[in-house]
């Protein structure tokens, strides 16, 4: 498997017969990651909650009612954006061409009072120095480039995460579709 020095702007697809926690059949999308440690957003897990339910004083707008993504286990107090909105104000930090991540609510607001692309995340996953890298030697993650049919994806979670394994193609894509679990051979 691919071990990458930075994952920086990749995705993350876990390995379902290794990962057994949070992260099992997950997409992370991995904002930074250098000698420190690394910090990512978790793709395909839709919370319970909604924009308005979650951040104070939004606007009356029927976007105030989607849903909010659970970024990860860590610091549930911590929400940040992903969205495609360059011209918004202060976009936050570009992570791939086109897209940002972002922590401002006048960003939040601007967005939800927009038609821009954009997802809401509260809680983020994190990695200390050398961890990920771990993580990899015990062949945990699988990585992609990301696409934005998975990086603003709805479907269930499931779903996208065999979606994006087809995608990487080879022996992915041959497991997800001749196996029940496809990372089990």
């Amino acid at each position: 498997m691919e071990k990458p020095e930075s994952t920086k702007g990749l995705l993350l697809i876990s390995n379902s017969s290794v990962v057994t926690d949070f992260f099992h059949k997950t997409i992370i999308f991995m904002v930074d990651h250098d000698e420190t440690g690394a910090f990512g957003v978790t793709l395909n897990k839709m919370s319970d909650s909604s924009i308005r339910e979650i951040i104070k004083n939004v606007p009356d707008v029927p976007s105030a009612d989607n849903p909010i993504w659970v970024g990860g286990p860590v610091d549930s107090m911590f929400v940040c954006v992903v969205h495609k909105d360059a011209n918004a104000p202060e976009p936050g930090v570009e992570v791939i061409p086109g897209v940002f991540m972002g922590r401002s609510y006048e960003l939040l607001m601007h967005l939800i009072e927009t038609d821009s692309i954009y997802r809401i995340y509260q809680g983020y996953a994190g990695w200390g120095a050398g961890q990920l890298e771990a993580e990899f030697d015990r062949f945990s993650w699988v990585v992609h480039h990301p696409k934005e049919e998975f990086l603003f994806s709805s479907e269930d979670s499931e779903v996208i995460w065999k979606k994006a394994l087809v995608d990487k193609g080879g022996i992915y894509k041959y497991f997800v579709e001749h196996t029940k679990d496809p990372m089990l051979n």
